[in-house]
């Protein structure tokens, strides 16, 4: 498992035969890459599938300023979102419709409302081995055509990181349970634990 974005770096450049580097600040071609292309990478992997160790919670706060037309609420989306998963009304039930516009979710349900996302996880000390994988083959995907000048090159990291994207999907998603939208006050939780 990578414990750096610099080995999560150095893996992409290794499978691309280029040289390691030291920091995203050395002054190669294939460091500023990195640096460039690094954040926008991690979170579009990250995006891409509800990782384990990417999941949060939230009670989000209703905004003052009521949105324009169609919806009755705004609620604030937190600084580090990245992708719903799931939403929940005060009753604890899923609330079915809702929609995301400039980082706020528009919907018609009263606070307290609840959100279940992947948050962008800035530490690649808690990713999984599985998730370091695909996040250098999409960096070595990235990085193909700039360091190479080969569309060929390009496409068969691409077609790469499907395949690891796809393996860490499938080991990711047998970890844990579903999540359950009942109430979580005493009962619900021990109603929950005997499932």
């Amino acid at each position: 498992m990578a414990t750096s974005v610099i080995e999560i770096c150095n893996n992409a450049l290794l499978d691309l035969g280029e040289d390691v580097i030291m920091s995203l600040g050395d002054e190669s071609k294939a460091a500023g890459l990195c640096n460039n292309r690094w954040p926008a990478v991690r979170d579009a992997v990250l995006r891409a599938h509800p990782w384990n160790c990417a999941m949060s919670q939230a009670e989000l706060a209703v905004s003052s300023i009521a949105p324009l037309w169609r919806w009755e609420y705004k609620y604030v989306l937190p600084p580090d979102f990245l992708r719903i998963v799931r939403v929940v009304g005060q009753d604890g039930t899923e609330v079915g419709d809702w929609e995301i516009q400039g980082g706020v979710i528009l919907c018609d349900e009263e606070a307290p409302m609840f959100i279940s996302y992947v948050r962008r996880e800035l530490d690649p000390m808690k990713y999984d081995a599985l998730l370091d994988e695909a996040l250098s083959a999409r960096l070595a995907a990235t990085l193909a055509y700039p360091l190479s000048a080969s569309t060929s090159l390009a496409q068969a990291y691409w077609n790469i990181y499907q395949e690891k994207l796809g393996e860490a999907r499938g080991v990711d998603a047998r970890e844990g349970i579903p999540e359950s939208v009942t109430a979580t006050g005493w009962l619900g939780a021990k109603i929950g634990r005997t499932r």
